[in-house]
């Protein structure tokens, strides 16, 4: 009995805590009105972004589900939990309240620099008015890695000898940049699913890829006080170990706020990016591209 009641407990809270964002609650009642819609419906009736309600429609696994015709429905527990379960505005708020005081300042902190959480909340939801933005960030990325011919390729640094083009030594950090988007993009949809947000993907990866330039950057700023070549060596060597986990961890981020997944789901999607690109390394080091 104390194991059914436990049991009962746990089910209870998590259709509470699912059923405490006001949106799930939109979606919940739409279902329950139309008995079925489709997620461009859903998408129509809610004009909230394709991550955001992707996210929405996980948290609320068990009671909404998808039918053969690909349109949501309410499952059998999702439709007693709306008609047994009478969730007062007051409950909600209470709910809502305990999740956001909840977290430890650590995990907020973690969570804002490791995985830029608020910034890619932004992007996503003013994705046209950040792009030229994140355009600047991918210009600035050519421009001072051809001054200080230290290029990210990808997400890995290379000193490309004398003999490549300045022009196209330019324009190496923003082909990085969209071939790391079409990466995210190509994994994101053959690993699970998930379309749309593309804009939002694209200005979050320029700003995933943002600490890429601190080496660079202090490689440029060393060049110009003439500071001391031992000094650049171990700004070079030692910090890209650092960053290039920093913009693992942001583009993880940047995809599971465009695409709605969680960030362990994130992880395999940075994690297959990192493989591709240590394979597009070795291919370029083995044709003498660099």
């Amino acid at each position: 009995p104390l194991i059914r009641m436990s049991n009962r407990d746990n089910s209870i809270t998590r259709v509470y805590s699912a059923l405490s964002n006001p949106i799930r609650r939109q979606i919940v009642d739409i279902l329950k009105t139309k008995q079925k819609a489709g997620f461009k419906e859903l998408h129509e009736a809610l004009r909230i972004s394709v991550g955001a309600l992707y996210h929405h429609l996980e948290a609320l696994e068990g009671l909404v589900t998808q039918g053969p015709d690909k349109k949501y429905l309410l499952t059998d527990q999702g439709r007693s939990a709306v008609e047994t379960l009478s969730v007062s505005e007051e409950k909600i708020a209470a709910g809502t309240i305990r999740t956001a005081t909840g977290e430890s300042r650590l995990g907020f902190i973690s969570k804002e620099m490791l995985f830029g959480r608020s910034l890619f909340h932004y992007l996503n939801q003013e994705s046209l008015r950040s792009f030229p933005l994140a355009v600047l960030i991918v210009v600035f990325g050519g421009w001072v890695s051809a001054e200080t011919n230290l290029e990210p390729l990808l997400l890995f640094y290379l000193n490309p000898t004398t003999g490549v083009s300045p022009t196209w030594f330019l324009l190496l950090f923003p082909l990085g940049w969209l071939a790391t988007f079409a990466m995210c993009e190509i994994l994101s949809i053959v690993a699970f699913k998930r379309k749309g947000g593309e804009l939002s993907l694209l200005n979050g990866t320029a700003f995933a890829m943002l600490p890429l330039l601190v080496v660079p950057g202090i490689s440029f700023l060393a060049q110009l006080f003439s500071t001391s070549i031992r000094v650049q060596t171990y700004l070079i060597i030692l910090l890209p170990i650092v960053l290039q986990a920093w913009v693992v961890c942001l583009l993880s981020g940047a995809i599971s706020i465009s695409k709605g997944l969680r960030m362990e789901k994130t992880a395999i999607i940075s994690l297959g990016v990192i493989y591709l690109n240590i394979l597009v390394l070795v291919a370029a080091l083995q044709l003498g591209i660099f």
